[in-house]
């Protein structure tokens, strides 16, 4: 099922682009995917907490006719308790109407608005909608992790979670409540996010492994686009602009891209064997798409490891307008700038009926 690259290997290999090295074995496998886990949580994006949690979503609000009848719409406040603290954050749960079950994708949103202004066509398609508004959880700013969900644990300055982290690990609280309330298909469940939100998503999906399908939307530094080579955003850029969004750690790691003991593609390894979409933007320049596009030919070596087919696509870039839905990691190229379009949406769910996830 290996691809036959020749150009795209070669230039992996030119920018040093480490292997992956998940072994066939099943138990070496899981030992390695663990060393995975923990490299990316040490170096990069933090623990979170490990102490038990309850988790409840409470009913706030609820419409029985939402989008013009097509759905049932919940607004829930998600409620998570542990033996030292409490937080909670809202959320809204859009189901389509006589479909129990449906399958779901769970968005990170910009916006108050379910799936940023994209619900009705969702629930269209027959899918359910989970939104949760990552301002909501906690602010998106040096507050000295004083507000939100970033108040929940006592932080170090090393490996403690940064605000990616947090975001991620209220997405998985959602999780559990769509799931203990069977809002949801559980073995159909999607994670999306577009940028820094696209950085969440794949953390998320990292972590968790109940995620069926990770979809990054423009992700770029700090997400999917491979750290050696990348044009655009740096390291140094994040550690400047926003590293409150990663650990402390994280800031050894700017202008070192060279000789860190991994890269982007190591997300895909914890993706593995559930799907992973990315979808880039031809004129996203600070993201950089050839460098998100080859993190998706450098981690299909874990999918292949496993015996499946990770991305299928020749052995060139892509075109403006070119998508590659056969893998198991699919892709695509959306001319224009960075967004997630509409055109973005209708990739996605196109990919999940190809795939029947």
């Amino acid at each position: 099922m290996e691809n036959q690259w020749n150009m795209l290997q070669a230039e992996l290999e030119r920018r040093g682009v480490p292997k992956i090295a998940l072994p066939r074995e099943s138990e070496a496998r899981e030992k390695r995917l663990e060393e995975i886990r923990n490299l990316l949580c040490r170096e990069l994006y933090g623990y979170a907490p490990g102490f038990p949690l309850k988790v409840e979503g409470a009913e706030t609000k609820r419409d029985d006719n939402g989008y013009g009848g097509k759905a049932v719409i919940l607004q829930l406040e998600i409620r998570v308790t542990s033996p030292f603290a409490y937080t909670s954050f809202p959320a809204c749960v859009a189901l389509p109407k006589g479909k129990a079950k449906p399958p779901l994708f769970l968005h990170y949103t910009f916006t108050n608005a379910a799936g940023d202004g994209m619900g009705e066509e969702i629930i269209d398609r027959g899918y359910g909608l989970a939104s949760v508004y990552y301002e909501a959880v906690t602010p998106d700013k040096d507050d000295s992790f004083l507000n939100g969900a970033g108040a929940f644990c006592r932080r170090n300055p090393y490996d403690s979670w940064g605000k990616i982290a947090i975001w991620a690990w209220a997405g998985s609280r959602l999780l559990d409540v769509c799931l203990e309330k069977e809002l949801a298909d559980p073995k159909r469940i999607a994670v999306v996010g577009h940028s820094r939100l696209g950085k969440t998503a794949l953390l998320a999906g990292a972590l968790d492994r109940r995620f069926s399908m990770v979809v990054s939307n423009d992700s770029g530094c700090g997400g999917i686009a491979l750290y050696r080579g990348k044009k655009g955003e740096q390291l140094a850029d994040l550690k400047k602009n926003a590293g409150y969004w990663f650990c402390g750690n994280m800031a050894d790691l700017a202008g070192q891209e060279e000789e860190m003991p991994f890269d982007a593609h190591y997300l895909a390894a914890l993706t593995a064997p559930g799907h992973l979409y990315v979808a880039s933007a031809s004129e996203d320049a600070w993201a950089d798409p050839k460098s998100e596009f080859l993190a998706c030919v450098a981690g299909s070596e874990a999918y292949e490891t496993l015996g499946l087919r990770g991305l299928v696509c020749p052995d060139r870039y892509p075109e403006p307008g070119e998508a590659f839905p056969e893998g198991h990691i699919g892709y695509h190229l959306r001319k224009g700038t960075h967004y997630l379009a509409r055109e973005d949406w209708h990739h996605f769910m196109e990919y999940r009926e190809k795939h029947n996830i």
